[in-house]
């Protein structure tokens, strides 16, 4: 699988036919990214798009899997928001909520959106499955060596330092 771009023009006085010929494009592939620029130039004012898609037989990467879920263009249902609070017991969203926290500042020093760090996803799964090694944390889907290298020890002693705290608490002394 390979990403190939593509470049569209997009008149702004009369789209009719450009805006045809894009969307026939974008169904006819598989879309994973649209930049859009609007190049004001008088009576020549036009869009300008670049249109990435993937190529070539194989799976998406795991990111474009995302952003193709985010797109509405994945799995029936798959873009669908999911509500963690219900999901997840009182206990294991607890945590799930302190590594939320966790990765929000894990994020904010690195300078990069959450989702860069681990996608909501990935930490639900890090607590419905008791991650507590490097390995098991590289088996959950989308975390990959650099993301294991990067965060995933720091992400470990959260879940540790959360789960001690929690076994100390009043509710779980009974």
């Amino acid at each position: 699988m390979s990403l190939q771009y593509h470049f569209f023009s997009i008149p702004a006085l009369h789209p009719q036919q450009a805006q045809d010929e894009l969307n026939r494009f974008c169904a006819a592939h598989r879309v994973v990214t649209v930049e859009r620029q609007f190049i004001a130039a008088g009576t020549d004012s036009h869009w300008a798009l670049c249109v990435a898609v993937a190529s070539g037989p194989g799976k998406l990467p795991d990111a474009l899997k995302a952003a193709e879920r985010r797109a509405g263009t994945g799995d029936a249902g798959a873009g669908a928001r999911v509500d963690y609070k219900q999901v997840l017991g009182e206990a294991d969203f607890a945590l799930y909520a302190e590594l939320r926290q966790w990765r929000k500042a894990a994020a904010e020093q690195a300078g990069v959106p959450v989702y860069a760090v681990f996608t909501n996803e990935q930490l639900a799964e890090t607590v419905t499955r008791g991650v507590g090694t490097l390995a098991e944390l590289g088996a959950i889907d989308g975390i990959g060596p650099a993301r294991l290298e990067r965060y995933g020890q720091e992400l470990l002693a959260c879940v540790q330092a959360a789960r001690l705290a929690h076994a100390g608490s009043p509710e779980h002394a009974a």
